[in-house]
């Protein structure tokens, strides 16, 4: 997008476009402000002030005390808080005689409360002076009452500095004695768990555990390998009856045993001496068969020795087996027995450390004690007001509220054009869509055409008609400025067509009312004009409105020429039938060029739209209409509405994409040239349309004059003001709807044939020149309500506009209530019990009124809040509910170039539309592979939803025409995205393709390894983490 540099002109601009934010916006809060100001009449209040001085170091404890302490300003507020707190101002209440016998604990916590908000502390400068200031309708109310807090401020100070010093002592000393018997507990744990543990040092038993394991495996490793060669041995002994020299020889004594062995050499000596028998004698001699029985007696032994040796060694194994285990499950818990030993480790750490803090502070008690502070002195005492605090001033905070209205409505405006989504300048649609802009069409309201066609005698009186010749401006009112820049439209797609060779373009839109049938209707007529032979073709087959533009008859057109029931040649309007259809021979005698202007309207509306221009009768239409016609202009549906423009854009030479500017986001724009150009649409240019003065600085100038064109004769007529009271009631009553009839049948339509006309030809696909209506209206109201309300409510909670407004609450202390009960009111405690020394009792002077006390959970001590916070960190950290948990353990990813590297594109949509998760879940309930996989595009993210992974372009191709064939998708384009990510932890990710018995499991196709580079260190893809 092109950068500028904002100037005064263009917040002027932006001042001019959103005034009625501003304007609103300060009104209402001006309004609100002295209403409010008017209603709630603040109830006047006097403040008295008195002044007590705070004496730091006034002996050698306070100069101590002062050392230690972090800095002055500290102990000022701390004494500011002491002022305020519930004992001072129990007392100053009962001196008052706020609070009495009978008063109860409800309504004494109300006066304290009350007390609390109506008096207020304050540090004088940089100064150890504290200002008692209180607030009251009555001025010696309120003088008593800072009067009276001061001076029990100063008794209290007094008597908890004389009794603070013994109590501060005897309690660090308790503390540091509940310390060291838990420093020794926390001792005596370590030692009991290293005795049941056998655990004295980790790195140790784990070097012993370590061993013991190796030396388990080898010793099992043996025994494998021995059972292994008695396996074999036995499998000889039974094949060949016995063990060979070599057999023997491999084997030690320690795998079979010394019998084994000794059996071994017998059977061999027996075995001999039969061979040497058998040399002279016969196999039944008895001789050779008492040395055979004694073969076979040796083989049954040997054989027998060699199973019970096969069995002991298994047991010997089944018994290794189990000792390692057991010694790896005791490895295995060295980290958690660690683990506990390091937390009974740390604890003691702790509580020496809560010893040695107690400690200091048991001497720092001592030196307290060695003396008494006496450090408050009442400086000034309060004198009775006369002037209230909060004067009433309405008409004052009305102009406040409007100033505040007017800075919060220009904050408004501001963000109001920050949001706004469209494109206001040249350089930003060429920047943002690479395409150039090849025309800027002004915007030009009605009442300025009808005050032009009025200048030159022309009848106005029907808005139908007035609107009708703003639409055809090139037609009606040729000499025009707004005339002349679809002439210069013209002379610009000249120049394109020549170099590129253009004779069929269509002319399209992102979305509807954006004024691409005004474009193409005054660009074939300015076509015309040169002489060239021009055919204007209404493709768009769902709400066409070339018919009604130049008054024809809708039928027969393209639906019947694709279906066969008419020639094209038979369909053709000429001049005559724009003649005839209520353009007027005067109008036609004027404009020169007209008769090479035809038309074929749409025909009838068909169901299949999208069907008959996919056809092949329309391309051999296109291809015989290119064979008679110079130029032809195709008008077609909005992009992003249908699929008729993307499929018409493949069968002509080149496009034109018609702008609204102001109206039209700018992503929707981005969508439809990146649409059609994804499709090879030759994209010729963009036609900004409906450009107003307030859209940029660029266009200031295009103001009501711009009408006229230069070297016309015509000027601005000087309206009276009868006739702009007029246009205004016109013009509002439009926008709210109380107007005439929108749906009266345009003065050139027949009469007769006024009930065979559709509704959709009466309703203007374009809404030229009409600004916002009713229901703009009505959404501008509602936003400014929504705004000003909102602005009222934030100022008002924050706390901004009751402070202009000086809308401080009456802080009326409450008198006391005599309430009946059946039980005797509760006194207070001994004011010399022991208490937690963070809320020290308030001693009661002789004579006070006893009151119920509040009952509060005393404070936590250190050691306590140490141990809580041992607790704390000893346990596992807790998720919120709904809070997804994520493994510690991130997969790892590769990125790899996988053969299938062929996709289908479905579409592209930002991150977040719920188009998205829609098309994705219904493609995988369907079976489909598919899955998302991320792209940047000029700096923002998209995701594509792509279809399944294949070797080769055709095989793609041919499956996504199965696809579309039945209905699952309508679109799609094969892309060649070689580049994957494969990983253990994706299978469960809409990133990922369904068919997981496919290895490897992939995530995401890109186009280089860069991309997929920068997909797997996404975090918004992969979280690392909680």
């Amino acid at each position: 997008m092109a950068q500028y540099e904002v100037t005064l002109r263009d917040y002027w601009r932006i001042l001019r476009r959103r005034k009625g934010i501003v304007v609103f916006t300060a009104f209402l809060l001006g309004f609100f402000s002295f209403l409010l100001a008017s209603i709630w009449k603040p109830q006047p209040l006097y403040q008295a002030t008195a002044k007590v001085q705070i004496n730091l170091h006034h002996n050698l404890t306070g100069l101590y005390l002062q050392t230690i302490a972090y800095n002055s300003s500290d102990q000022i507020e701390t004494q500011q808080t002491i002022i305020t707190s519930q004992p001072v101002l129990r007392r100053t209440a009962a001196e008052l005689g706020l609070l009495t016998r009978n008063t109860t604990a409800p309504d004494s916590a109300l006066i304290l409360q009350d007390l609390q908000r109506i008096i207020t502390t304050s540090q004088e400068g940089f100064t150890n002076i504290i200002t008692v200031s209180a607030k009251h309708p009555v001025p010696e109310r309120a003088r008593d009452m800072a009067n009276t807090l001061s001076r029990v401020y100063r008794d209290y100070d007094h008597e908890l500095k004389n009794q603070q010093a013994v109590r501060h002592r005897e309690f660090v000393e308790m503390q540091r004695s509940n310390a060291r018997s838990m420093l020794e507990k926390a001792e005596e744990a370590v030692r009991l768990y290293r005795e049941r543990s056998e655990l004295i040092s980790l790195e140790s038993q784990a070097s012993v555990n370590l061993q013991g394991i190796r030396s388990s495996e080898r010793e099992e490793q043996r025994l494998m390998q021995d059972l292994a060669a008695i396996d074999v041995m036995f499998a000889e002994m039974e094949s060949s009856g016995g063990l060979s020299e070599r057999t023997l020889q491999g084997t030690s004594v320690r795998r079979v045993g010394e019998t084994f062995m000794s059996l071994s050499r017998n059977l061999n000596d027996q075995r001999l001496q039969r061979d040497a028998l058998l040399v002279q004698l016969m196999p039944d001699h008895p001789n050779v068969r008492r040395v055979q029985v004694k073969i076979d007696q040796l083989t049954g032994d040997l054989t027998g020795e060699l199973r019970q040796r096969r069995e002991a060694m298994r047991r010997d194994l089944d018994a290794e087996r189990v000792r390692l285990a057991n010694l790896r499950e005791q490895y295995n818990l060295l980290p958690s027995m660690g683990l506990e030993l390091s937390r009974l480790q740390r604890e003691v750490a702790m509580r020496q450390e809560v010893v040695t803090v107690l400690e200091e502070s048991y001497q720092e008690a001592l030196i307290r004690e060695a003396d008494k502070v006496e450090e408050v002195s009442v400086l000034e005492w309060a004198l009775t007001p006369s002037i209230p605090t909060n004067p009433h001033h309405p008409m004052r905070r009305a102009i406040m509220g409007v100033l505040l209205g007017l800075v919060l409505g220009v904050v408004f405006a501001v963000v109001a054009e920050t949001l706004d989504t469209s494109i206001g300048t040249i350089e930003d649609v060429q920047d943002y869509t690479g395409t150039q802009v090849v025309g800027i069409v002004p915007f030009i309201n009605v009442d300025d055409v009808r005050a032009s066609l009025a200048g030159r005698d022309v009848d106005v009186s029907d808005d139908r008609t007035v609107q009708r010749k703003a639409q055809l401006v090139a037609y009606f009112d040729p000499m025009s400025t707004l005339a002349e820049t679809y002439r210069t439209l013209r002379t610009n797609i000249e120049f394109v067509s020549v170099e590129k060779g253009v004779r069929c373009m269509m002319v399209t839109s992102s979305m509807r009312y954006e004024g691409k049938s005004t474009t193409i209707a005054n660009l074939s007529m300015t076509m015309a004009q040169l002489g060239k032979r021009t055919l204007l073709v209404d493709c768009d087959l769902r709400k066409p409105s070339t018919a009604r533009l130049f008054g024809l008859d809708k039928e027969p057109g393209v639906t019947e020429v694709i279906v066969g029931n008419y020639k094209w040649q038979d369909v053709v309007r000429t001049v005559t039938d724009i003649v005839t259809g209520g353009m007027g021979m005067e109008d036609v005698l004027q404009t020169q060029g007209i008769s090479n202007l035809h038309i074929i309207t749409s025909g009838a509306i068909p169901p299949n739209p999208a069907e008959l221009l996919n056809s092949r009768r329309m391309d051999e239409f296109l291809q015989e209409l290119r064979d008679s016609y110079d130029v032809i202009l195709i008008d077609t549906p909005p992009v992003l509405h249908v699929t008729d423009a993307a499929i018409l854009g493949k069968k002509v030479d080149g496009a034109l994409m018609v702008y609204k500017a102001g109206d039209v986001a700018r992503r929707s724009l981005k969508r439809s040239t990146t649409l059609l150009q994804g499709v090879g649409v030759d994209l010729l240019g963009v036609v900004i349309n409906g450009i107003r003065a307030d859209l940029s600085s660029e266009f200031q100038d295009l103001g009501y004059n711009a009408y006229y064109a230069y070297g016309s004769d015509v000027t601005a007529p000087e309206r009276t003001l009868e006739q702009k009271l007029r246009d205004w009631s016109r013009r509002w009553g439009k926008r709210l709807g109380i107007g005439e009839d929108d749906h009266i049948p345009p003065p050139y339509i027949n009469p007769d044939a006024a009930a065979a006309v559709d509704s959709d030809d009466l309703e203007d696909e374009d809404d030229y020149d009409e600004e916002d209506g009713g229901s703009g209206l009505g959404r501008r109201l509602v936003t400014y309500v929504a705004l000003a309300v909102a602005a009222v409510g934030v100022s008002w909670q924050s706390g901004v506009l009751p402070g202009l407004l000086s809308m401080e609450p009456t802080a009326e202390v409450l008198p006391a209530q005599p309430r009946l009960t059946s039980q005797p009111p509760q006194t207070l405690a001994d004011p010399v019990e022991r208490v937690d020394p963070q809320r020290m009792p308030t001693p009661e002077p002789q004579g006070l009124v006893p009151v119920e006390p509040q009952v509060t959970d005393a404070a936590p001590s250190d050691v306590e809040r140490l141990a809580a916070d041992a607790r704390m960190d000893s346990q596992e950290p807790q998720s919120e509910a709904g809070e997804p948990q994520f493994e510690a353990d991130v997969p790892l990813f590769e990125i790899i170039e996988t053969p299938r590297s062929y996709v289908v594109r479905v579409a592209a949509y930002p991150p977040g539309s719920v188009w998205l998760e829609r098309n994705l879940a219904a493609l995988r309930q369907a079976g489909e592979d598919a899955f998302l996989s991320p792209v940047h595009v000029d700096s923002e993210r998209y995701l594509r939803l792509l279809v399944g992974r294949f070797q080769d372009w055709d095989r793609a191709f041919s499956y996504a025409e199965q696809l579309r064939d039945a209905g699952a998708i309508d679109e799609f384009t094969v892309l060649h995205l070689p580049y994957a990510v494969r990983g253990e932890g994706v299978i469960n990710s809409p990133y990922t393709t369904l068919n997981t018995k496919q290895e490897p499991i992939l995530a995401g196709a890109f186009a280089t390894a860069g991309e997929a580079g920068r997909f797997v260190a996404d975090p918004r893809v992969w979280p690392r983490g909680p």
